[in-house]
């Protein structure tokens, strides 16, 4: 997957996150001193971040048990109800009579399942964006899963994951504390952020009749979503811990159709775009809950490696978590 470099202006009067007013094209970016040295040639933006001696001490602490757990959800999950995008045709090659053999061909949307945004995917609406193609180096480190949705019922809230059900950055750090994590102490720079919050879940246990209703709802809207709740906090947070990157469960990370008033803080726009942060979907995290509430251990190791195609938007993430 090919990610690139963002040049834009805003025309936030936010004062403290690094989206307000860039110079013109040709301006490295992040602008912001605090962000540390990116290199003269940035182009992996806060992917920059997970550095050799980073990935090296994540794998020390938390590859413990060689234990795995995969974080990709079946290429065939969303069939029913089935999202707009093309979901994946397989077609079967047999090579006979020549030789026992096949091979096969795929024909799919690389956002049908699990998959990364790349810089490519979202551009900041307002202004032009400028994104050459670069290489990849994968989106491998230390994450940290926030399991809101445990959490969350606990408190016996009524969620519907299929709605535009908001997640807001409050719930997030009283989900840390229910964790035993302090938020203050917990991340470090270059930590992969991950928050569960239900939608796979629902998914998997939904009603026929439900399947049914939001199945044909989908051939004529765009499907609503639970997610984070955008929101300056929220990414004021990101800013100041030197996240790398996030992913969820949900189809968008971020709630869809988001309020008028949260545009502002639209996350595709300012992570997407402005800062150079991958943002992960639809990851499959039910097995990774599993295990993280039976150890009492919310860290692990993640690897994940892109295909490489280059020019591409998006793609399946290819990801493991390592205890």
């Amino acid at each position: 997957m090919s990610i690139g470099v963002v040049q834009l202006q805003h025309a936030s009067s936010t004062r403290k996150l690094p989206l307000l007013r860039l110079p013109p094209r040709g301006q490295k970016w992040p602008p912001r001193k605090r962000m540390g040295s990116l290199g003269p040639d940035n182009q992996l933006g806060m992917l920059n971040l997970l550095t050799d001696e980073a990935v090296q001490r994540a794998a020390a602490e938390n590859i413990k048990t060689g234990k795995r757990v995969s974080l990709n959800w079946l290429m065939t999950a969303a069939s029913y109800p089935r999202f707009p995008r093309k979901p994946i045709e397989l077609r079967l090659i047999n090579k006979a009579p020549l030789k026992h053999a096949h091979d096969d061909e795929w024909t799919f949307n690389s956002q049908c399942s699990s998959q990364w945004d790349g810089f490519r995917h979202y551009a900041f609406q307002k202004e032009e964006v400028y994104l050459p193609d670069v290489a990849q180096q994968g989106i491998t480190g230390r994450a940290i899963l926030i399991d809101w949705y445990t959490w969350a019922q606990t408190q016996n809230k009524s969620i519907d994951a299929t709605s535009a059900y908001e997640i807001p950055f409050t719930e997030l750090l009283e989900t840390l504390k229910y964790q035993n994590m302090e938020p203050t102490s917990t991340f470090r720079r270059g930590d992969i952020l991950v928050i569960r919050s239900g939608y796979i879940a629902q998914y998997t246990e939904m009603s026929d009749s439900k399947r049914a209703h939001l199945n044909e709802a989908y051939k004529t809207e765009k499907p609503a979503n639970i997610g984070v709740k955008p929101s300056e906090e929220l990414l004021q947070f990101l800013w100041d811990t030197g996240i790398a990157a996030v992913c969820g469960d949900s189809r968008s990370f971020e709630v869809w159709p988001c309020k008028a008033e949260d545009e502002e803080w639209h996350l595709h726009e300012w992570l997407l775009a402005g800062w150079g942060m991958p943002i992960g979907e639809l990851f499959d995290l039910e097995e990774l809950a599993r295990v993280c509430n039976e150890l009492g251990r919310y860290t692990f190791f993640m690897a994940s490696e892109p295909v490489n195609v280059p020019g591409a938007v998006a793609c399946p993430p290819n990801a493991l978590a390592f205890f």
